[in-house]
């Protein structure tokens, strides 16, 4: 399948249609003053807070971005303005990409679409959820779309404003969030480099791969070293009335995941390129319901298709040992795997050990 056909099949039957083409600018409000609230370590707070304003045809919405400045400036690699990484939601080493000259943009995540079938916030604001599938946009790719319009205002200005390198972007979220990465990276090709992180059913996990009940050896990682797969999130979770907004209704109509004609290793599929890089996170302990060992599938997939192509290279794959998070673990290889794929930094990671995993032997 052509990747069109595949955009199609993705927008059609499972996430909804992909928006662009609005007229975007923004608006610079100064620091954000709130203090953290010890109670919600989920809170979006800090940075500069920035207004996304978004014009489609006769309608108008808007939300915000925290953008965090990078503590180390003018490093000789960045000569072209830092690089940068969008976050659907605050992420633990924040401090790590900003000690190391990385800007970060948080999204206020719920402003942009509610996290339920009531498809309200900005972007529903301008393309109302209707009966028809042509007026159908889950909130998965309403969140993608989020990250897009971020990127669209770095391009209109706000890389001048903060010296960013609006072509060294990335984009990462965890968990839903990673689903909504995966569809990003799918759906909008100027994004650098694409991290879905423990992104399970819906993002990067294969519906047709099971690791339930399953025993695996995580003793070299430091893990157990008989550790066995619980419940995986089933594709009637993924219907329920609490997380069927993430997809359009068409979605509802398979009932096995044997009906569903292709699978996930499509969206880093989309996502490949010359000039993109791919890099899958996850966990293996604790991670049984978003199902690790199909993300692994997934990347096998994937990155069968990019050697193909003579890309193997351009996608990566990190297991941390257990958390549910990007951490920074992760994101140190991710640092030097960026820096060496785009850069020609010459003190880049062993990449043969970014294309295998502690199941590869299992």
């Amino acid at each position: 399948m052509e990747k069109e056909e595949i955009r199609e099949f993705y927008q059609r039957n499972m996430y909804g249609i992909w928006r662009e083409g609005e007229k975007v600018s923004y608006e610079i409000l100064g620091p954000d003053t709130k203090k953290a609230d010890p109670k919600n370590p989920f809170e979006v707070i800090g940075g500069d807070l920035i207004r996304i304003k978004i014009e489609a045809a006769d309608r108008k919405t808007e939300f915000i971005v925290h953008l965090h400045r990078p503590r180390v400036e003018n490093t000789p690699l960045f000569s072209e303005g830092a690089p940068f990484i969008i976050c659907m939601h605050p992420i633990q080493p924040i401090e790590y990409f900003l000690s190391h000259g990385y800007a970060v943009l948080v999204l206020e995540i719920g402003k942009i679409a509610s996290d339920d079938t009531r498809h309200q916030g900005a972007f529903y604001d301008l393309y109302p959820y209707g009966e028809d599938e042509s007026e159908q946009t889950g909130v998965l790719m309403a969140w993608a779309w989020g990250a897009s319009k971020v990127l669209d205002a770095v391009y209109a200005g706000l890389n001048k404003e903060y010296s960013l390198n609006a072509d060294a972007s990335m984009v990462t979220g965890v968990s839903r969030w990673g689903k909504a990465t995966a569809v990003c990276g799918a759906f909008d090709e100027r994004f650098r480099v694409t991290i879905p992180t423990c992104s399970g059913a819906g993002g990067l996990a294969l519906y047709n791969c099971i690791s339930e009940g399953k025993k695996y050896d995580f003793s070299n990682i430091g893990g157990p070293e008989e550790y066995t797969y619980g419940k995986n999130e089933p594709l009637d979770c993924l219907q329920s009335e609490a997380e069927r907004g993430w997809f359009n209704d068409n979605f509802l109509k398979y009932r096995d995941p044997q009906d569903i004609p292709i699978d996930q290793e499509y969206l880093p599929i989309l996502a490949m390129d010359k000039v993109r890089y791919y890099f899958i996170i996850a966990a293996y302990t604790g991670e049984d319901w978003v199902n690790a060992p199909a993300m692994w599938e997934c990347y096998k997939k994937a990155s069968a298709v990019y050697e193909e192509k003579g890309l193997g290279d351009n996608i990566a794959v990190h297991f941390h040992k257990e958390g549910h998070a990007v951490i920074e673990e992760d994101v140190r290889l991710l640092i030097k795997y960026f820096e060496h794929m785009y850069y020609g930094a010459e003190n880049g990671p062993d990449l043969s050990e970014l294309k295998t995993t502690a199941f590869a032997e299992q």
